[in-house]
């Protein structure tokens, strides 16, 4: 009865009918919804009720927001400040700290001040990746979003969304507004958690000393709730390398493109390749001698390469043997990877002569660290049926005359002594080819809690709202309930969130009927916290 009468509270304090999207900056997407779609057509609109509607508004409206603010991971002087300001505007007392995260109370709704503290937590930086040609400053331009008013999604115009973690904020910001009833609530939102996690590791503690629970809003299926995470790190290598003119007189740059993508954590064990190790593997037996200009692949650590290319330079009269050979290698791939990288294309361009390129040595020091190193799944977990274990992700690699080498790897596993085998063999590999490198913690693992009052809690919630069992996993990924967990092991967390699917990607697509349903959950949970204490 209570959880009844705190639902009608929060229907009663969410908009009023809304025009769904119509007035917050979407691209039209006329092919998708119908340029003469009736009133009473097949939309997305037209086939959730009214509630649902209002709650996906209420929400979307926040992420509308963020998508205007330029958040790439590592640059939060936008984003940060924003926030700042939006909570303050909503009438709290926020507190930014050096390191740029953003934290605040949220008074509980009257009647429920007794209830203990329950912090909700997201990160406000997202992975920028855009498809190939996409003219895309992600420091400076913003998110243009495409709504498909048919099949009730929201992505974005050739890039990637920001949906990881900009709906779970969302969501949060939604519950401040007071939006639904709970007890006392903090939020914190943090920075850079894409690349290095460094808001949280330098969090003060004592956010969340005085806290019960904790309820990350950053997984990314509405019928999962995520139990553990994995430990990772990233592995940097550098060099600078020796040059000279080139000896051949005609030069192109050899592209492969259109690949799928992916996180290096949630996708890494479904095949998808690895454009930096694919565009190596088949220049390998092309034929025709060639030197390196360049290499440049990958956009950031934690995502799976899309597209890698190769500036050449080589003798005029091969360039047509040159050409026929990667003609027949993209036929060869397509074939080959048919129903797993569809987009696939490996092309060949002419361009002009560099002025210099890479001296064969190093080049071949460069390739034979790409190529050893481990890259992909390394171990499957015996305890979760399906979950990868440990893997590395080669996510960023460039070689120039002028700057040198650069590769950055990103490894991950839920066991700490395999964190540690892959990095060594990373290093050993790197040491061997004379590069230097250094070392960077991401994430610490975040171990499962059989006890967890708040899973419990989640599964009961779960089942009454969907007459079915919610899936409990850990992921092969790097969440910030490890660091939250390392910092007040009293801490009982859970993680949930909407359903999106290919994030780190130009494909990332949010599911809008999810939302209400993580609505839900979420309210479910801090009603089912009130009445245990109670």
């Amino acid at each position: 009865m209570k959880r009844k009468m705190a639902r009608l509270l929060a229907a009663s304090v969410l908009c009023a009918q809304c025009s769904f999207g119509a007035a917050y900056g979407y691209a039209a997407n006329a092919e998708a919804a119908g340029a003469d779609a009736p009133i009473g057509g097949d939309l997305f609109v037209n086939r959730i009720s009214a509630e649902d509607r209002q709650i996906i508004e209420a929400v979307t409206d926040n992420f509308m927001l963020l998508t205007k603010v330029p958040r790439p991971s590592g640059y939060m002087e936008k984003i940060s400040p924003f926030l700042l300001n939006w909570a303050r505007e909503q009438g709290f007392d926020p507190v930014q700290d050096e390191a740029l995260n953003i934290i605040f109370d949220v008074p509980a709704t009257e009647g429920m001040e007794s209830l203990p503290l329950c912090v909700l937590q997201g990160h406000m930086d997202m992975v920028c990746v855009g498809v190939d040609g996409k003219q895309y400053d992600p420091q400076n331009d913003p998110i243009t979003v495409i709504r498909d008013d048919v099949a009730g999604t929201l992505t974005a115009d050739g890039t990637s969304l920001g949906a990881d973690d900009g709906a779970g904020v969302a969501i949060i910001m939604a519950v401040a507004q007071g939006r639904m009833a709970h007890g006392p609530i903090r939020v914190i939102i943090t920075v850079t958690e894409e690349t290095t996690m460094y808001g949280v590791q330098h969090l003060d503690k004592k956010y969340v000393q005085d806290a019960a629970y904790l309820i990350n809003i950053d997984s990314e299926e509405s019928d999962i709730v995520t139990v553990s995470s994995a430990a990772g790190a990233n592995v940097i290598v550098t060099s600078d390398v020796k040059s000279h003119a080139p000896e051949g007189d005609a030069a192109a740059v050899i592209t492969l493109s259109g690949l799928t993508g992916g996180h290096s954590g949630m996708d890494i064990g479904k095949g998808r390749l690895n454009a930096i190790r694919e565009l190596g593997d088949a220049l390998t037996a092309a034929g025709v001698s060639y030197e390196v200009a360049s290499i440049s692949g990958g956009s950031a650590n934690n995502a799976i390469p899309t597209k890698a290319d190769i500036t050449v330079a080589f003798a005029k009269k091969d360039r047509e043997k040159f050409r026929a050979y990667v003609s027949a290698m993209n036929a060869s791939l397509h074939k080959q990877y048919a129903g797993v990288e569809n987009g696939l294309t490996l092309s060949m361009a002419d361009c002009a002569l560099p002025k210099a390129v890479v001296a064969k040595e190093d080049v071949r020091r460069a390739r034979k660290f790409a190529e050893e190193i481990i890259n992909g799944v390394y171990t499957m977990s015996k305890d979760y049926e399906g979950l990868v274990e440990s893997s590395s992700n080669l996510g960023v690699f460039s070689l120039s005359p002028e700057k040198g080498l650069y590769a950055a790897t990103y490894v991950r596993s839920s066991r700490g002594e395999l964190l540690e085998t892959i990095k060594k063999q990373q290093i050993g590999v790197a040491e061997s080819c004379g590069f230097a490198w250094k070392e960077v913690r991401i994430s610490d693992p975040w171990p499962f809690n059989p006890d967890s009052k708040l899973l419990a809690l989640t599964k009961q919630v779960y089942r009454e709202l969907n007459g079915k069992d919610i899936k409990v996993e850990a992921v092969h990924a790097g969440l910030e309930c490890g660091e939250f967990s390392m910092m007040n092991p009293r801490l009982d967390i859970v993680s949930i969130g909407p359903d999106v699917v290919n994030v780190h990607s130009p494909g990332e697509t949010l599911y809008l009927a999810s939302i209400p349903k993580t609505w839900r959950l979420l309210e479910g949970l801090l009603h089912g916290i009130s009445q245990e204490q109670e």
